[in-house]
């Protein structure tokens, strides 16, 4: 008897069907708004997602001077309907509590990280856990030990069993430097805090961290003057035990003026992508990009991610699938039209495959069009993917919104397997 099976699969004879092609970007319905509350700005996004395709966006809310700041967040299902109302992060809420990003395990559990302004000429970094629920799991911790001065800009990464690290900007004497901090699934802190930079000279910040299933780590930030000229982009690896592999490594290979604002993806195969923006592309800054086989070596040469390179692209983030797919997202000053013209900044995107080949061409995310959308924020979600950012689209207002989009690899091959 015979049957028929549609499968999936990378064969090394002839296919029966050839590869399909599909339109690259092509968003899973149409964009939509993450905030309900609206009075003041909501700003600063950051995205993550689960095994099951579930997502949560954090971002903060009641920017200044009508109010003191807070950290908010909203759960969604796979399908993209919310999961409950907004809700927000923090319980300490004198004060500002700003710059939040957040990380989830394939399990649902999620960590949200923010800093928070504690007495004068400091700040310090704080978390709080969630279950898969959506429930608080303990109260809000503090994350830095060393407290003089500001501690800020923290990122989050969690790896396959709910176990995380958070990195951030600290004050460590009269510069600054990039710290971190592991802990386990159950929240404890997995050793004291350590500086993740070994160059000290000038400022190092801006860091940006990921993780695998197994918890190994990159971890990668601007470093001021280390390059040779103005700021340059360097990173460092870590096993799953915390032990460095290796010493730190600078990713730019081009140095003149600033490369910066760097983002990292680690997939599960140990392969990596870092992203930053740069001012090589001929007009003023662009978006390049550097891909690492899985024992740290790069893979090929870096490369200019943005296809547009009138005006600015900045503003970059990253994210990859457990195969090590990646796609990159920024914003672009005036793409659509000059100044004056009613157009402003927008998010693009740009899906690439493991070997570093691009898919289709670059994508714009937003479809409100007029004024200004930055900061986005990509995560992988069970294959998918999803773009946070923010935009202005009333007057006096800034809120958050988001776009779905299938695969990053968006067709498989196919083929008729014959029993």
């Amino acid at each position: 008897m015979r049957s028929l099976r549609v499968g999936l699969a990378v064969l090394s004879v002839p296919l029966l069907l050839p590869r399909v092609s599909s339109a690259q970007g092509g968003p899973v319905g149409p964009e939509f708004r993450v905030n309900t509350y609206t009075t003041n700005q909501q700003v600063g996004t950051s995205v993550a997602g689960d095994g099951s395709g579930n997502f949560v966006v954090v971002w903060t809310g009641g920017i200044l001077p009508t109010s003191d700041a807070e950290i908010f967040g909203q759960r969604y299902a796979a399908s993209g309907s919310p999961l409950g109302p907004e809700f927000r992060v923090n319980t300490y809420t004198t004060g500002l509590q700003r710059t939040a990003t957040v990380a989830a395990s394939p399990s649902g559990d999620f960590v949200v990280v923010w800093q928070s302004a504690g007495p004068p000429l400091q700040d310090d970094v704080f978390g709080q856990r969630y279950a898969p629920s959506g429930s608080p799991v303990g109260p809000q911790f503090q994350v830095n030990t060393y407290t003089t001065g500001y501690q800020s800009r923290a990122a989050v990464a969690a790896d396959g069993s709910g176990g995380f690290v958070v990195v951030w900007q600290g004050q460590d004497g009269s510069s600054y430097g990039v710290f971190g901090q592991r802990y386990a699934a159950s929240g404890v802190p997995l050793g004291p805090e350590f500086r993740i930079n070994t160059f000290t000279t000038g400022l190092q910040g801006s860091p940006s961290v990921s993780a695998d299933a197994a918890g190994a780590l990159v971890v990668v930030w601007h470093s001021d003057g280390q390059d040779g000229d103005s700021y340059g982009t360097f990173g460092q690896r870590y096993a799953s035990s915390g032990a460095p592999l290796g010493g730190e490594f600078r990713v730019n290979t081009y140095t003149t003026a600033s490369q910066r604002a760097p983002s990292a993806a680690l997939a599960d195969t140990g392969t990596f992508v870092v992203v930053w923006s740069s001012q090589q592309d001929g007009s003023s800054t662009g978006v390049y990009a550097q891909r690492y086989d899985a024992s740290g070596a790069p893979a090929g040469s870096e490369f200019r991610v943005n296809s547009y390179t009138t005006n600015d692209q900045f503003g970059t983030d990253v994210a990859a699938d457990s195969s090590g797919n990646f796609v990159v997202v920024w914003v672009s000053n005036y793409q659509q039209g000059p100044p004056g013209s009613g157009a402003g900044s927008e998010v693009f995107g740009q899906r690439y495959e493991t070997t570093g080949s691009s898919l289709g061409s670059e994508f714009r995310v937003n479809t409100f069009t007029p004024g200004f959308q930055d900061a986005p924020s990509v995560a992988t979600t069970a294959g998918n993917f999803v773009v946070v950012w923010n935009g202005r689209q009333a007057p006096f207002a800034e809120d958050v919104f988001g776009q779905r989009y299938s695969q990053i690899v968006p067709v498989e091959l196919l083929r008729f397997v014959v029993d």
